[in-house]
């Protein structure tokens, strides 16, 4: 099975550099079974070769055909071998926790291979304090955050005892020669153009708001709000190099529900907000002045029909996190504000419209609009909400407890936060270069705070009102934490 890749997910390959590695992952600790055998390297790579069938694209490598005539394509990789992709973290032996989060994060402070099928499952088989922990890479052209849990939901178990059977035979496909690769190229792109036109004609036939009218008004507001308006100067934009950092925070759901409830406002209102507040606190912290920051929200725009499909199927949210405003109340008020208004005007769409056309640009022009589009000019930092389960995941008999996304950065942008939700929390993934923004090591004990002052609000306020103490180094201006 042979697929050319899409504008958007061939995106994720051109803004991609020696110190921006676009890889999503995932970080999870389990509890091993009571009974039966523990989880090994070997049964692992049994568990994932069963399933490969399922998820043929597993097996299957890019291949970009000659001069950038078209996207690359996904081809078969006749070198492929499951022990590539499976690995054990560390030299053997139990792990302390500082050492699986130093293993951790040198796993994903390097590029998964562009030569062989770009996912990569790192397991810790066992802990010093008897659990079990994991590392899930897998490039962003692969997925997006809501296609990435399907497969987690592929290649796990929603019951501890499931077992494993063979899946069947595979023998790659023959990779096509270099004069079909610039054939299929040459077709593919000459094509596009006009699947696009067709596209047009059938908003032009539409009536209304669902029409071409409708249609180019949402692009053309979304371009202007989302894509022109530029992001303020911030110290999480600088250059970055490619050592990363995972910081991790599980916040109960119980206070998130808490403070949706006061607040009357969505779950996702109150994250953003409590983010907002966290890096408020942070930059009083580093004794600079809070300014509000414009944050890149993905939005998935996946037919639930499609929900196990590969690819990205997402549009981009733009919202403004009010990192000046000095009361948490102001701020969830705020950002509710900015979150509806932004679904009431068709601005995804509007940017769904924008992007889709970035992809009729010549290959030299579509490498400099990614660029652009992830550039620190456009956005301060990505803050991605990803929906989990609410019923317990297993892994060889092992139940998962704490999982933590990792969202990349791209160049210029120093964190990014993402969020999954699984059972009973909210778990942060604060993802940071650690040189570029060592501050960041805070901000698990920042979101904690803002959070249960978010879910009791007035136990919280004499206590809330006090500032933290500055960082050796950096001179406080004389500022109000709220």
């Amino acid at each position: 099975m042979r697929s050319r890749l899409t504008h958007l997910d061939g995106s994720f390959l051109r803004v991609e550099t020696p110190n921006a590695h676009m890889h999503v992952a995932w970080s999870g600790i389990f509890t091993p079974p009571a009974a039966g055998p523990p989880p090994t390297v070997e049964r692992l790579r049994e568990k994932v070769e069963s399933r490969l069938h399922l998820v043929p694209r597993f097996r299957q490598r890019v291949s970009a055909p000659p001069l950038s005539m078209a996207e690359a394509a996904w081809v078969d990789d006749p070198l492929f071998e499951v022990r590539r992709h499976v690995s054990e973290l560390g030299a053997g032996g139990p792990l302390s926790p500082a050492e699986f989060r130093d293993l951790t994060d040198a796993a994903l402070s390097r590029p998964l291979r562009r030569n062989r099928p770009l996912w990569h499952i790192h397991l810790a088989p066992e802990l010093d304090d008897g659990r079990v922990g994991l590392l899930f890479k897998i490039h962003h052209a692969l997925v997006d955050g809501k296609s990435a849990v399907e497969l987690a939901l592929l290649l796990f178990d929603t019951e501890p005892g499931a077992t494993i059977d063979p899946g069947p035979e595979w023998s790659p496909a023959p990779a096509p020669n270099a004069a079909r690769q610039a054939l299929d190229a040459f077709r593919d792109s000459a094509t596009e153009p006009l699947r696009a036109a067709r596209g047009l004609a059938r908003m032009a036939a539409s009536p209304g708001e669902a029409g071409l009218t409708g249609t180019l008004r949402r692009a053309a507001l979304a371009f202007e709000r989302d894509m022109l308006r530029p992001a303020p100067p911030s110290y999480l934009n600088s250059p970055i190099g490619p050592r990363r950092a995972l910081l991790r925070h599980p916040a109960r759901m119980s206070d998130l529900l808490a403070a949706r409830e006061h607040g009357g406002v969505k779950l996702n209102d109150v994250c953003l907000a409590a983010v907002a507040g966290a890096l408020r606190q942070l930059a009083i912290g580093r004794g600079e002045e809070p300014h509000s920051l414009k944050a890149m929200v993905p939005v998935s725009t996946r037919p639930e029909e499609e929900r196990q499909g590969l690819g990205n199927r997402i549009s981009f949210a733009f919202v403004d996190l009010p990192v000046d405003l000095r009361t948490r109340a102001a701020r969830l008020r705020h950002v509710h504000a900015s979150t509806s208004e932004f679904k009431r005007s068709g601005r995804p769409a509007g940017t769904e419209t924008v992007l889709g056309a970035l992809g009729l640009l010549p290959a030299p022009l579509k490498s400099t609009a990614a660029r652009i589009a992830a550039s620190p000019r456009v956005f301060n930092l990505t803050v991605s909400n990803v929906p989990g389960p609410r019923f317990a995941l297993y892994m060889l008999g092992a139940e998962l407890q704490e999982a933590y996304p990792v969202v990349p950065v791209a160049e210029g942008h120093a964190l990014s936060i993402g969020m999954f939700s699984y059972r009973e929390h909210m778990f942060f993934g604060l993802y940071s270069d650690p040189e570029a923004l060592p501050d960041a090591e805070r901000l698990p004990e920042l979101l904690n705070a803002e959070i249960r002052a978010l879910a009791r609000p007035r136990r919280s306020r004499s206590r809330a009102a006090q500032p933290p103490r500055a960082r050796p180094g950096h001179r406080r201006r004389p500022l109000t934490a709220l």
